[in-house]
């Protein structure tokens, strides 16, 4: 077992900052960057920081209202706690889904092309997600599920401070942050590998598809959150519902392919 002395919190003089915020911070920094580099050759620099402004926007509202969903009993009999994000308590899932709407509305309102920028946007959110995920290692957030060498990262939090478990239980929030890490290495590939050949908005569509396969399958490793139909976790249940939106989008915009294909080498 791997021991894990962190303290989830940095302290500067009177000042105590969480882990977790700052490298959601860091994380929504070098996502929206990847995002607007890859997409200034055809989009400009004060639209592509409003798409991407009202996506941080949308995400951290999204993040914030799937949480509050998620332990709505608590929040019914708090709701002064509901607008203090500030105290912790987001959802992934919520980010990744406000921050695609709220980028979308503002992408439709200024005349951005939508699958080439959601193209761009799939890598981004995937890096701002794996950045994220150092700081839920840090603090030992998201608990997991027993764990015996060699079948997986099996580790034990010891900080008196920490929110991890003594373990040792699966590191479950690395093996998210790796499936994140491969995400974005794939979607910048194929958009290299399919430049000018795929209709656009595929790779975004392959990418929700990938990340809800991980999210599905890695939840099985997870314990603590609620269970939902079936008795899947929250995250599992919503993974099936992006999946099942993802796949028709696939094969509609796969179906353009050889048309496209055919025309471009005739070119």
């Amino acid at each position: 077992m791997i021991e894990l002395p962190f303290d989830p919190n940095v302290h500067i003089g009177p000042i105590t900052l969480a882990w977790h915020g700052i490298f959601t911070a860091v994380g929504i920094f070098f996502g929206a960057a990847l995002a607007l580099r890859l997409i200034r050759d055809r989009v400009s620099e004060d639209d592509g920081y409003a798409v991407a402004t009202w996506g941080v926007v949308g995400g951290i509202l999204g993040a914030r209202v799937v949480h509050v969903i998620d332990h709505l009993p608590f929040y019914l009999e708090h709701p002064e706690q509901i607008p203090q994000i500030w105290t912790g308590g987001i959802a992934i899932w919520g980010a990744a889904i406000g921050g695609v709407l709220g980028g979308f509305i503002v992408a439709v309102r200024r005349g951005v092309p939508i699958g080439y920028g959601a193209d761009a946007a799939a890598p981004g959110i995937s890096l701002g997600f794996a950045i994220g995920r150092i700081g839920d290692i840090i603090n030992g957030e998201h608990h997991a599920t027993a764990c015996t060498p060699p079948a997986g990262i099996c580790v034990g939090y010891t900080h008196p401070d920490t929110l991890g478990q003594p373990g040792p239980v699966h590191l479950a929030v690395a093996y998210d942050m790796a499936w994140d890490l491969a995400g974005v290495a794939w979607t910048l590939w194929l958009r290299r590998a399919t430049a000018g050949r795929w209709p656009e908005g595929l790779i975004f569509w392959l990418w929700m598809a990938w990340y809800a396969v991980g999210r599905f399958v890695l939840g099985f490793v997870r314990i603590g959150d609620p269970n939902y139909a079936f008795g899947l976790r929250q995250d599992q249940t919503i993974a099936v519902l992006v999946l099942a939106a993802a796949i028709p989008m696939i094969a509609r915009l796969g179906a353009r392919i050889r048309p496209q294909a055919v025309r471009a080498a005739a070119i």
